[in-house]
């Protein structure tokens, strides 16, 4: 496979932005930064990021939404993942990354994000 680098972000999906990161903050000591209005708020452990955001109503589930890891080169990650026969979707460029979402089915039912700098 090709070499990963760094776990960037873990998405989490909450039904109260506020509690979560009251959570954090007070049990764990973690620097967090809630956002205007609550619409998200980021957890920073190292050079890491937990990213709390809100469901999309009461019943929905609460738990991992994301996991972004930090590759060399995405490239060498899609022919990899092609290699083993693991589907993905194409690669898209945004905010300077190159990124690829592995489908979900090949990730252990994670949504996984693999994405390097050269965009």
């Amino acid at each position: 496979m090709a070499k990963l680098k760094r776990l960037d972000r873990l998405d989490v999906t909450t039904t109260d932005v506020k509690d979560a990161a009251s959570i954090y903050r007070n049990n764990f000591e973690l620097d967090v930064k809630l956002a205007p209005d609550a619409a998200f708020a980021s957890v920073s452990i190292a050079d890491a990021e937990i990213r709390l955001t809100p469901a999309a109503s009461q019943s929905d589930s609460e738990g991992m939404s994301g996991l972004w890891l930090e590759a060399e080169d995405i490239d060498a990650v899609c022919a990899a993942l092609t290699r083993k026969g693991y589907g993905f979707k194409p690669i898209r460029a945004a905010n300077g990354r190159r990124i690829v979402e592995v489908e979900p089915k090949s990730a252990n039912q994670v949504p996984l994000f693999i994405f390097d700098r050269k965009g």
